[in-house]
């Protein structure tokens, strides 16, 4: 029975749009045992965990969204990932979006963060600033600090922050992270300060827009059998996939001159979602 009730109401969330989608419309996770489900793309997430508002090395932003859910291997790389950057001296991050309640697509904003296992974390405008608590109307108001100009496809170098990269390292060295995504003037800046010393660089990945914050993406939980992992990544790290990014053909894509390219990781044709998401969504 209920089983038959979620997929009507995810029929009807494809056929009606943003106002009928259901996914938004749950304000707690399901209680259920922990799994990321399906694809970054096209998944859920069962019995998810809320990320505290604070804690050593982070505070969370626009928390009026209600999307700082994530599968507890995510709520603790988290909480990981952020004490070492206070006791590297680097300031306190700031987390913004990461997954609903209980995962899902988002009528708008987001393709991925559907499984739980996808973290936006801003370029502060001073990693340094957040030492006292944000109060509620700050989490909502304030503003990351772009590093890149996406309309005009360039680095802002008086914003750069000498920080960014060892921040980044200490990201994409944890074993969790299967990529990091940034705009592509940010990945060609890392190229140039990195040298040879550009292994750690692999797993950061240049994509569209990305200007203001980078993109942490995990990798399937162990044991989450129905969680679809992404190939690894491949090939030089700062090789000519990061040329293409600066290549006549992309600027003809700036230009909107033709249809920019699907994000990585997406099928071509979207499949329905997995069955097991129907019970997430029905579950109390």
């Amino acid at each position: 029975m209920y089983r038959s009730l979620a997929a009507i109401l995810l029929t009807t969330a494809l056929a009606s749009g943003a106002t009928a989608n259901p996914w938004e419309k749950v304000s707690r996770p399901s209680s259920q045992v922990s799994a990321s489900i399906g694809t970054y793309t096209n998944g859920c997430l069962s019995g998810a965990e809320q990320m505290p508002l604070r804690g050593k090395g982070f505070q969370l932003v626009r928390t009026g969204r209600d999307r700082h859910y994530g599968h507890p291997a995510t709520i603790q790389f988290l909480k990981d990932f952020s004490a070492r950057v206070a006791n590297n001296g680097l300031g306190r991050v700031q987390i913004g979006d990461m997954s609903m309640a209980r995962g899902g697509p988002f009528s708008s904003g987001h393709r991925s963060h559907q499984m739980g296992l996808d973290i936006d974390i801003w370029y502060s405008q001073d990693w340094r600033a957040a030492e006292r608590p944000l109060s509620p109307w700050e989490r909502d108001n304030i503003s990351a600090k772009p590093l890149a100009d996406a309309r005009n496809h360039r680095l802002i170098e008086k914003n750069w922050d000498d920080r960014v990269p060892r921040i980044l390292r200490l990201a994409s060295e944890d074993a969790r992270v299967e990529r990091i995504f940034v705009h592509p003037t940010i990945k060609r800046k890392l190229c140039s300060i990195a040298g040879d010393d550009n292994e750690w660089l692999r797993k950061v990945r240049p994509w569209w827009e990305h200007n203001y914050h980078f993109h942490v993406r995990l990798t399937c939980p162990e044991g989450d059998e129905y969680c679809k992992p992404q190939r690894p990544v491949r090939g030089d790290p700062c090789g000519d996939d990061l040329d293409w990014w600066f290549s006549d053909e992309f600027y003809t894509l700036l230009r909107g001159e033709t249809p920019p390219p699907k994000e990585p990781g997406k099928e071509p044709e979207k499949p329905p979602m997995p069955r097991q998401c129907e019970r997430v969504l029905a579950a109390p």
